[in-house]
């Protein structure tokens, strides 16, 4: 059974997520300066502008809802990522909203399991899902659908 390394992410509100391990490029510990974008949905309402290239910064937080009342919101840490909209394709970034820093771990084939309620939701942003000893099930994002298929107005 072989097994991936991967960044296991805080998003805030006891939501939990990961990425790949080459998926995650760099940590901001000090918020750069965001600039509003009016019109767009909450959960991806700042960009920011890293190594001179301007970055969506999504806040998954704000976009998955789990359970009754208002969730906590993600703060503190961006973590920049990267992604490939097609292999052989250029990379892509994006930014996204952390409330900790992220924890780098092992996952092996023995521990895939269905993705976490709201299902609907997940299945559009996330390529797998696996269970965690701790965390219970996480799903591992598929950045390219995240930052690049349009929203579903279900998501607004």
């Amino acid at each position: 059974m072989s097994e991936a390394a991967a960044w296991l992410l805080d998003l805030g509100g006891g939501l939990h997520a990961a990425v790949g391990e080459r998926e995650m490029l760099h940590l901001l510990p000090d918020p750069p300066t965001l600039y509003r974008i009016p019109q767009s949905p909450p959960y991806c309402r700042q960009v920011l502008v890293w190594e001179g290239e301007v970055l969506p910064l999504m806040e998954l937080a704000r976009r998955i809802p789990v359970g009754e009342g208002a969730r906590t919101e993600a703060q503190g840490l961006i973590a920049i990522t990267a992604f490939q909209e097609h292999p052989g394709a250029a990379p892509r970034r994006g930014a996204l909203l952390l409330s900790a820093a992220p924890v780098r771990i092992g996952v092996n084939d023995a521990q895939a399991c269905a993705l976490p309620e709201p299902r609907s939701v997940w299945r559009r942003l996330a390529i797998a899902c696996f269970e965690h000893p701790a965390r219970g099930p996480i799903p591992v994002l598929d950045l390219a659908r995240l930052f690049l298929l349009p929203a579903d107005r279900s998501d607004e």
